[in-house]
């Protein structure tokens, strides 16, 4: 049996360990709350999570190329680089579902063919860290706009500005 055909077959299991490893990052009082994955309206965080990493298993099982995984990848993202996770953090949840394959599969597995299989998460990290970055990227724009333009409402407001200097500081925002 493949390595792909032992994940499929485990994959209940697998994203269900998963699931959990990656909400035992989050404080202790909003664990209980984003485990309730099923509800997507009431609970878009954990919702998001779960549907990301069943997309992510369902592409290993496949064997799909790097590329495909960037849309699930992004989903789980962009949650975690508005909270307060380090870039290590933000990513670890490829390493907690690497884990979660690991242990799920090594018993049946050749462990070379396993080693091998894992190897290829390693890939989705480095991806995962360029989508996280990407992401933390516009957040800092966005907070350097956001104090441009309040910087620019106080000095008109207090006409320490002319029109002309007006037009500069616009092109500037651009």
């Amino acid at each position: 049996m493949t390595i792909n055909d032992l994940l499929s077959k485990k994959k209940e299991n697998v994203i269900e360990k998963s699931f959990n490893l990656t909400i035992s990052t989050y404080p202790e009082d909003s664990q209980a709350f984003f485990k309730e994955k099923k509800k997507q309206f009431t609970n878009p965080v954990g919702y998001t999570i779960y549907q990301g990493i069943e997309k992510i298993v369902d592409k290993l099982i496949n064997d799909e190329s790097l590329d495909s995984f960037i849309p699930p990848l992004e989903e789980i993202i962009q949650i975690r680089a508005v909270q307060d996770f380090t870039p290590s953090q933000a990513v670890g949840f490829i390493f907690l579902l690497k884990k979660a394959i690991y242990e799920e599969l090594r018993k049946e597995a050749e462990p070379e063919k396993l080693l091998d299989f894992l190897a290829q998460i390693d890939s989705l990290a480095l991806v995962a860290f360029d989508i996280f970055m990407k992401y933390r990227e516009k957040i800092y724009d966005l907070k350097a706009k956001e104090l441009i333009d309040r910087t620019w409402w106080i000095l008109k407001k207090w006409n320490i500005v002319s029109e002309i200097e007006n037009e500069t500081v616009e092109k500037t925002k651009n």
